[in-house]
């Protein structure tokens, strides 16, 4: 029986594919096309609607590589302004242009969709240029070390840490890992080094939560961790941030440690390091442990800084070498007793 009324209605069919291309055949497929005026009338808002289809696939694919590449700031806006665009213009245009401004709304989100895109696209490219010129990629190696106490140090932002873990690992002669972590673990995964740096920066707060449930920061947190515990099999290090003490919770030998500042020493350090007025450093304190809170929440469950979770707290205002000393000290006092 279908054949025979394929068989029947071939003529038709092909003067539809001839005359209306894809639109005709498609709109037979969901409904009749014994009317003209029905026919000829979805034929044309298919195609008004349809017609910049290949704009937003671009559109989406932008957004998808921003966010690939570690610019979630600007990725999560892109990757629904087509959308909310086009929710906007479905309730306006039709007020100028009747019923068929609704399918108008779809090709004018397109356009300016892909016109913020672009500006979007230019500028972090730019930033991508500068980024390439001024800092050396880290080597994606795991140094040799010693048997000993895996050292991870948490720190609040601004409370020069980083710094600090840096001074201990000289100090003990043993490796640090920082950006190295990163680089170990891209190398590992195959993703990028920018993705997997930004999992757990202060870029995406409007969407953090949903942000960190998506199956490409996934990865890129299981990649990380695989990293943290092939850096802490390789012997006695200082591994900084990136929840090292959570993931490396059933190992032995390892030192947690948590540095902290008050408020206002770390408002100056920030000053100083990146050239921040005062209330752009206050908002870039807040910004960046509330990231790191949520990302450690993420993936324990805990709470991030309960001095419960870590051996020793310090106050890095007593200085970054005094910090050190007393790390150090800690460490060859109990050895690889904890």
């Amino acid at each position: 029986m279908w054949r025979k009324e394929a068989e029947e209605h071939k003529d038709e069919y092909v003067t539809e594919c001839s005359c209306n291309g894809f639109s005709g055949v498609f709109i037979r497929m969901f409904g009749s096309a014994d009317d003209p005026v029905y026919f000829d009338f979805a034929v044309l808002c298919l195609r008004i609607y349809l017609s910049l289809i290949l704009v937003t696939c671009a559109q989406k694919v932008c957004a998808i590589f921003l966010q690939s590449i570690g610019k979630a700031k600007a990725a999560a806006p892109l990757s629904v302004l087509r959308d909310v665009l086009l929710i906007v213009f479905s309730l306006l245009i039709p007020v100028f242009l009747g019923v068929t401004g609704i399918f108008w709304a779809a090709p004018a989100a397109d356009v300016l969709a892909i016109l913020a895109t672009a500006v979007v696209m230019v500028r972090v490219w730019k930033e991508l240029d500068q980024e390439k010129e001024e800092k050396e990629p880290a080597v994606a190696a795991i140094r040799p070390s010693r048997q000993g106490t895996v050292i991870t140090i948490a720190r609040e932002h601004g409370s020069a840490g980083k710094r600090i873990g840096q001074i201990v690992a000289e100090k003990l002669d043993i490796p640090c890992y920082y950006k190295e972590l990163v680089a170990v673990a891209a190398q590992e995964s195959g993703l990028a080094q920018e993705f997997i740096s930004g999992i757990n920066s202060d870029e995406n707060a409007v969407m953090r939560e949903l942000y960190l449930t998506a199956d490409p920061v996934k990865r890129a947190v299981a990649a990380q961790e695989k990293a943290i515990r092939h850096i802490a099999d390789a012997g006695s290090c200082v591994i900084i941030g990136r929840s090292a003490d959570y993931v490396l919770r059933y190992y032995p030998n390892v030192a947690r440690i948590f540095i902290y500042a008050p408020e206002s020493y770390r408002e100056k350090k920030v000053m100083e390091m990146y050239g921040d007025s005062p209330e752009a450093a206050k908002k870039s304190i807040a910004r960046s442990d509330a990231a790191r809170s949520a990302y450690y929440k993420s993936i324990s469950g805990q709470e991030w800084g309960n001095p419960h979770g870590y051996e020793l707290c310090i106050d890095a205002s007593v200085g970054e070498e005094a910090a050190a000393d007393m790390i150090c000290s800690y460490i060859r006092r109990v050895g690889s007793v904890h």
